[in-house]
């Protein structure tokens, strides 16, 4: 499989290209690239991004292999194809209106499609793009201003915690997991950037449904691309299709409400989260949403063996080592929620565990609840 080669786009990528303080021409870019991919005296994560901008402009070359999170599944392997890359760029430079020498950072890690997709959008629409390590804390070291940025919820969340300077970036795109209801909050409050939560998947490249949460109209679900068509199947689970984008429709174990309109939908939660206790259905995503923004704490609902109920439901609560009010809560639970919502147990946490993309990873959580820290 990794012999496999692939038609090349059409060579009208806009010259130069643009990264950090260098221009490139095409050979100079593909010259550079492959000096840098191999340099071991190169940081990791620039020999990633170099890798890759050499495979994406090598004719002739190997396909492009991307592994999935395995957040919620196995993983898998999804081949990327560059003119669907391409495509999915182009919408994004359109929806957020991203010019030729708009500076935009790089702060995701390249061998994930996010970071690799950052760099397309730079390659495809003729942006300088400007790169740092990827941290919990991109813009710790940062004072120029951006035309865009993308990050992850802990990288939001670590930038808030830390009063990091958010307002050098025009637009902030959001996704790789929902951002939790107390850090939405927070980014209702800024005025500097625009914020946008995105919906995406690595068999969709990239976003393919967006939900402005900051402003004056922020967004109560998210709204599709243009080029976009989603059903529901059987299941109640979202079916996507993007144009020139995806091959077919994909089949996601995403559970959705689709607005009347059929231009957008809400997210409710995974398929396979899904478990029963007491033979009541339990959406865990939804539970979460709703304690977190009582409890303004990160939450997880997670099942747990019980002789009557089957399965009982725990909360884990993320306190990033502040005190822990267990029996406020539980009162507060108490009131808010029917008794077959209602948490048996509140397990309280320093930290999630994450996996590579910065997800909490619900499989190690699951090992915790016996032992919360």
């Amino acid at each position: 499989m990794m012999n496999m080669k692939y038609e090349m786009p059409p060579m009208n990528l806009p010259e130069p290209f643009l990264i950090d303080d260098s221009a490139f021409s095409l050979k100079a870019l593909r010259s550079r690239a492959k000096a840098l991919s191999v340099d071991h005296a190169v940081p990791e994560w620039r020999r990633d991004l170099f890798t890759f901008i050499r495979m994406f402009l090598d004719k002739g070359g190997e396909a492009i292999i991307q592994k999935t999170s395995g957040t919620t599944g196995e993983p898998a392997k999804v081949n990327l194809k560059r003119s669907a890359m391409i495509r999915s760029a182009e919408m994004t430079l359109d929806f957020f209106r991203l010019q030729p020498g708009d500076p935009v950072l790089l702060c995701l890690p390249v061998r994930y499609i996010a970071g690799k997709m950052m760099v397309v959008r730079a390659l495809a629409g003729g942006l300088r793009l400007v790169t740092t390590e990827p941290a919990s804390r991109p813009l710790k070291q940062v004072s120029r201003t951006f035309r865009f940025a993308s990050m992850v919820p802990l990288q939001v969340h670590e930038s808030v915690q830390h009063g990091d300077p958010l307002s050098l970036l025009d637009q902030l795109l959001v996704g790789g997991g929902g951002a939790y209801p107390a850090l939405l909050r927070e980014l209702e409050k800024l005025e500097r950037p625009v914020i946008h939560e995105s919906f995406a998947m690595s068999e969709t490249y990239s976003h393919f449904a967006l939900r402005r949460v900051n402003g004056t109209s922020p967004d109560s679900h998210f709204r599709l691309m243009e080029g976009v068509r989603i059903r529901r199947d059987q299941r109640g689970c979202l079916v996507v299709q993007v144009q020139g984008v995806t091959d077919g429709e994909v089949v996601t174990g995403d559970l959705v409400e689709i607005g009347r309109d059929g231009k957008g939908f809400r997210w409710m939660g995974r398929i396979d989260h899904v478990f029963k206790s007491g033979g009541i259905k339990v959406v865990p995503e939804v539970l979460e949403q709703r304690i977190g923004g009582w409890l303004k704490r990160p939450c997880l609902v997670l099942p747990e063996e019980d002789p009557g109920l089957g399965q009982r439901i725990v909360l884990l609560v993320e306190t990033g080592g502040h005190p822990a009010p267990a029996g406020q809560w539980e009162e507060l639970l108490r009131k808010k929620l029917p008794g077959h919502a209602r948490p048996k147990r509140i397990v309280t946490v320093r930290e999630f565990p994450r996996n590579s993309s910065f997800k909490p990873d619900r499989r190690a959580a699951a090992g915790l609840i016996g032992r919360g820290y």
